[in-house]
C-alpha cells in the first residue's frame, strides 16, 4: 500500500534497512531534542536497542516516508490502536534536510486520511512539547486542536540546555477531518 501526495509517499512498514538511519538520526540532539524519551534515544547505540525502544509504535501501522525519487527520510506512526476507533499520530522527518519544506504537513494530511478513511478512526490523538512551537503550528493547521496540557512531564533540549517541559495533548476527529477543506 503507498500513499501518495505531490512531494513524498508513503509505504506500510519500516524496513530493517532503514534502522541504521533511524538508529543516526536518533542520537542527533537536534532530530530529537522535544522526545518525551529524548534522553533514552540518544543512548541508544546498536540495532537491538533502537528495536526494542520503537516497540511501542509497533501496536498500529508505521508508514515509511519516501520522496518520489525514492529516498527514505522519515516514518509516521498510528499507535496504539487498542479501542478500535482512536489511535496516537506522530511524525518523524529524520533527514534534516527536509525539514521546512512543507513535508511534515503532507505526511500529517496523508496518514490522518489513512486513519480516518481506511482503518476507520474516529478520533487521532498526539502528544508533543509545549516548547515545540513549529509542531504545534503544524498540527493546528490540519485540524488538531488542544485538549490537555501536562505540566513538567518531560525533559527537553530547548534553548541550549534541558528544562522541564509539559506536555500538550492534542487530537482531530473524523468528522473535523473528513469536513474540512484540507
Amino acid at each position: 500500500m503507498n500513499l501518495s501526495g505531490k512531494k513524498i509517499y508513503l509505504s506500510e512498514g519500516l524496513a530493517e534497512e532503514h534502522y541504521p538511519l533511524v538508529l543516526h538520526a536518533f542520537n542527533d540532539l537536534e532530530v530529537v531534542k522535544y522526545f518525551s524519551s529524548a534522553k533514552r534515544a540518544l543512548g541508544l547505540s546498536d540495532i537491538s536497542e533502537l528495536k526494542a525502544f520503537l516497540k511501542w509504535w509497533e501496536t498500529g501501522p508505521i508508514l515509511e516516508m519516501y520522496t518520489n525519487d525514492d529516498a527514505f527520510i522519515g516514518y509516521t506512526s498510528l499507535s496504539d490502536i487498542s479501542s478500535g476507533d482512536e489511535c496516537e499520530f506522530s511524525v518523524f522527518i529524520l533527514d534534516k534536510n527536509y525539514w521546512g519544506k512543507g513535508i511534515a504537513k503532507e505526511a500529517t494530511l496523508l496518514t490522518l486520511g489513512h486513519a480516518f478513511r481506511d482503518l476507520g478512526m474516529k478520533k487521532v490523538t498526539l502528544e508533543t512539547s509545549e516548547f515545540h512551537e513549529n509542531a504545534l503550528r503544524l498540527y493546528e493547521k490540519v485540524g488538531f486542536k488542544k485538549v490537555k496540557v501536562i505540566p513538567n512531564d518531560r525533559t527537553v533540549f530547548h534553548n541550549g540546555e534541558w528544562i522541564l517541559s509539559g506536555s500538550i495533548i492534542m487530537e482531530i476527529k473524523s468528522d473535523d477531518f473528513l469536513g474540512s477543506s484540507l
